[in-house]
């Protein structure tokens, strides 16, 4: 895909739905660079090749323990993403929250996605 941001890493019969670039807030002030994608098996961020080497980690969770897709408000924490509106994507474990460019969109189109027949 490119020099930074490798191919989605699928596992064997696994199938591609959705893919978009985007960046995890998993701090107060840090983000970390990479690929949001979603299979038929699970939703997972990618770290791009720098965040990886900085230790940034693979997050993940099945399709079925997202229980909601909303937008997260400016918080204006910079090095967050903090001065835009963010998408979040809600699990019984909490809020993973991603910058991401054309959010309503995207939102949308993640809530066709693991919303849509619930």
């Amino acid at each position: 895909m490119g020099i930074l941001n490798a191919r989605p890493r699928l596992d064997d019969g696994e199938h591609l739905r959705w893919q978009s670039l985007a960046n995890r807030v998993i701090g107060a002030n840090v983000t970390a660079g990479g690929r949001l994608v979603v299979t038929d098996r699970r939703v997972f961020f990618q770290p791009n090749r720098i965040d990886k080497s900085l230790g940034r980690e693979l997050w993940q969770c099945p399709p079925e323990a997202v229980t909601g897709i909303g937008t997260v408000g400016r918080d204006g924490r910079i090095f967050a993403g903090g001065t835009r509106r963010r998408l979040g994507i809600h699990t019984a474990g909490g809020e993973e929250v991603f910058v991401v460019n054309r959010l309503r969109k995207k939102e949308a189109q993640l809530r066709e996605l693991l919303l849509g027949s619930r």
